[in-house]
């Protein structure tokens, strides 16, 4: 609780101690000899993740408001069937000759790709205040990964960007930190 506290109240000291992350490769498929054939499974303290489990509750709640209705994964109140309607929709558009534009991305390394920079600037365009933003930034900043070798954690890695496969606020940072595109698609079609 007294950890909780602090990290309430902006005391980020000792967030380092424990934003530490142990990744273990776990194989795909059998002889697996290339990195895109296993799967990372990132190994996080307990008390981190409690933190950002609180940070996802409050924020699930206002997640609706600030994405538009195109996200349906991770947003609550919304399917991810909507998706498969959508395309049932446009499979009927296309079959009567109407015009319309379809778009589907699949960023390869979603979270790997995220800017932290560019994430906090989304952030205050949101309107997420300076203690949000704060909190944010001490867990992004403090965090390091080692990945373990041979059953022991290799060399420290100081991450510079991106999110953390596993974090539960990851889904949702990701998500807002796309709304940017998303708003600048539907301007260009409208």
């Amino acid at each position: 609780m007294r950890a909780m506290g602090c990290f309430y109240n902006g005391d980020m000291r000792g967030l380092a101690a424990i934003n530490k992350s142990l990744v273990s490769l776990l194989p795909k498929k059998d002889g697996a000899l290339e990195v895109c054939d296993f799967r990372p499974i990132n190994l996080v303290h307990g008390a981190l993740k409690i933190f950002e489990k609180v940070l996802a509750c409050r924020l699930v709640e206002d997640l609706p408001k600030l994405v538009g209705n195109h996200q349906s994964a991770f947003v609550k109140g919304r399917c991810l069937h909507d998706n498969f309607m959508l395309v049932q929709s446009s499979k009927r558009l296309h079959a009567l000759k109407n015009s319309a534009i379809l778009l589907k991305l699949d960023i390869s390394k979603a979270f790997d790709s995220v800017q932290w920079p560019f994430l906090v600037e989304v952030l205050q365009h949101m309107g997420f205040g300076p203690r949000w933003r704060s909190w944010i930034c001490g867990i992004l900043s403090t965090s390091t990964t080692k990945v373990m070798v041979h059953g022991a954690p290799g060399y420290t890695i100081y991450n510079c960007k991106g999110l953390r496969q596993g974090d539960p606020i990851s889904p949702m940072l990701f998500i807002l930190t796309m709304e940017p595109m998303q708003r600048m698609m539907q301007l260009g079609v409208t």
